[in-house]
């Protein structure tokens, strides 16, 4: 976890990842292990607690989770490591063009 990664309680997220074919809420604890596959501009759009069923801010997501176009350039300038290195995840957090 970099410095500017707050800690999280992954086990009371629920993240819901937007797909081609639709969105589908899953534990982050799920995300944070697996990523985005053959798909790499899948993310995730919203979160919410486990526990209390409430919305949450996607800051609760560790930044180099997110796969957005923000996280994907950290990581591309190397001010984010990798999270996905090898399997189905090698590289697809990295921007395109």
């Amino acid at each position: 976890m970099g410095a500017d990664e707050a800690p999280v309680d992954v086990a009371d997220v629920l993240v819901v990842i937007a797909h081609p074919f639709g969105e589908v809420e899953v534990p982050l604890a799920d995300w944070i292990a697996t990523g985005p596959g053959p798909r790499p501009l899948v993310r995730p759009v919203r979160a919410r607690s486990r526990s209390t069923g409430r919305s949450l801010p996607l800051s609760v997501i560790p930044p180099r989770y997110r796969n957005d176009e923000e996280s994907r350039r950290a990581i591309a300038d190397g001010r984010l490591d990798e999270p996905w290195p090898g399997g189905e995840g090698e590289g697809v957090s990295r921007p395109r063009g």
